[in-house]
């Protein structure tokens, strides 16, 4: 495999308020050179959780349904918000499309509306907001390509009520197929990276922040690679700033990169030729540095070595931080036949496709692993998802658990993907770490998901089912196939 690239210095810099010119897309070094001064960002208190939409202390749940319909259009796809309580997700909910009053843009067939979904305070206003792209959205009334729209809806005390269009793909781009955000200039204000699609292969795009009406739309460009499987950010060199993690697969190269901005340009602070679906950046084993999770990893083809030799069902390869270097310590590796992992490793589980960082009451942060793809018994497709935490060697082991285990409602059947997406926040007063599992194949692809409050402890409380059905939610497909961190 690739050695990890030195870290390198970073110098500073800031990007304050741009004027507006005829370019869509930009060269970093121009775009900060069209950058006028900025007011100082807002005294105001980032938001103490971090999806809590609404400022009433408690974290909100983003579901995307880009393949739902919205005012009676087909896959013009919509975000329903499930509100936390002192009781937590108890199905209160709202449901947001472009055919919403305030909402940017207008409810049209194959938008794809909630196809990624991000929560930050992006105005600094002590409110989170969520970030949401469209990539089937054509940006103009002459357009026969699809060029893809990102906008953020603001927070308030009154909820997610009104929204700004914030950046604009071009020439069929299908601009946020993939969505993350971090301040990663150094200047306080929360950025956007979204993926686009080109003819050899996809990149990824800044939009730097603020994110207000008087900024342009245009794009500032980011770095080449295949096709790519997941983006994270996360302060992996310990310097105060974010970084951007990518993994992605190409025809000519694949692999996995942490980039970090050093004077306008990305720059490689590490890589490896292994490559996965998902990531997941954090503490696993509590030193106070930043840890990368690579889910359903794979080799590089062409490479001599790899993380993890042994891949049946699929693996998660954990590359540790460590003094005086980025990602320079330990790999471990998890698989299903790993010594006190849950399950057995069978071809095709697809175990770490999905991944998520969550409070489950151990040292450092724990690990959600999911493997939609997972038979339970005789019932292929039927998915599961496991709780894993690291001990003191940095080794994962947990149990995992399906819609046939204790405490979890419903019943596995085919095709139900269980697992498919992961997310965790503190969505009721008890303020630990509860956990959300998603089925977008449950009730014949409608979908669903499930609510599984902490106790604080290693101790999970019954996990509850929200479908379509239960919500009285209208138009949705695959419900649970995508949420917002």
């Amino acid at each position: 495999m690739e050695p990890p690239v030195p870290q390198h210095k970073r110098s500073a810099f800031r990007i304050p308020a741009r004027r507006a010119v005829p370019v869509a897309v930009l060269s970093v070094a121009s775009a900060l050179a069209l950058y006028a001064t900025l007011a100082a960002p807002s005294a105001t208190a980032a938001p103490t959780v971090r999806s809590d939409f609404n400022g009433d202390g408690y974290a909100d749940l983003a579901v995307g349904v880009p393949g739902g319909s919205a005012d009676g259009i087909a896959k013009a796809g919509f975000v329903h918000i499930l509100w936390g309580s002192a009781n937590g997700l108890d199905g209160t909910a709202t449901k947001i499309s472009q055919a919403s009053e305030g909402i940017p843009g207008t409810a049209e067939a194959a938008d794809r509306f909630g196809f990624a979904v991000q929560a930050a305070d992006f105005d600094d206003d002590g409110f989170a907001d969520l970030a949401v792209t469209a990539p089937g959205e054509q940006v103009t009334d002459t357009s026969t390509t699809h060029e893809g729209a990102a906008y953020v809806l603001w927070g308030s005390a009154k909820g997610l009520k009104s929204g700004l269009t914030v950046a604009k793909g071009v020439d069929g781009q299908q601009l946020g197929r993939l969505l993350t955000a971090g301040d990663y200039d150094d200047d306080g204000d929360q950025d956007l990276v979204l993926t686009v699609a080109g003819e050899e292969g996809g990149s990824a795009m800044l939009r730097p922040g603020p994110l207000t009406k008087e900024q342009p739309l245009d794009l500032v460009e980011g770095y080449d690679f295949g096709d790519a499987r997941a983006l994270t950010s996360a302060d992996f060199d310990g310097d105060g700033t974010d970084d951007l993690a990518a993994t992605f697969q190409g025809t000519e190269s694949s692999g996995t990169r942490v980039r970090t901005l050093v004077s306008g340009t990305w720059t490689t602070l590490w890589r490896t030729t292994d490559f996965g679906t998902a990531l997941a950046a954090g503490d696993f084993d509590g030193d106070g540095r930043k840890d990368l999770a690579i889910g359903d990893v794979h080799a590089n083809s062409e490479a001599e070595s790899t993380y993890c030799e042994d891949r049946l069902g699929g693996a998660v390869a954990t590359v540790y931080g460590a003094a005086g270097s980025t990602l320079g310590g330990k790999v471990t590796c998890t698989t299903q036949s790993s010594p006190e992992v849950g399950g057995t490793a069978e071809s095709g589980d697809n175990f770490g496709a999905s991944l998520a960082v969550a409070d489950l009451g151990g040292s450092g942060d724990g690990l959600l692993a999911g493997a939609s793809h997972e038979a339970v018994g005789s019932v292929a497709k039927a998915g599961a998802y496991w709780e894993l935490r690291a001990g003191s060697d940095g080794v994962f082991t947990g149990p995992s658990f399906t819609q046939n285990s204790s405490g979890i409602a419903g019943t596995a059947e085919e095709g139900d993907l269980f697992g498919t997406a992961l997310t965790s926040a503190p969505y009721d007063d008890a303020h630990h770490g509860d956990l959300v599992i998603g089925a977008p194949g449950e009730n014949a692809g409608t979908g669903g998901v499930w609510y599984r409050p902490s106790a604080g402890d290693a101790t999970r409380l019954a996990a509850v089912s929200f479908t379509p059905g239960k919500l009285d939610l209208s138009g949705a497909v695959a419900y649970g196939g995508v949420l917002g961190k």
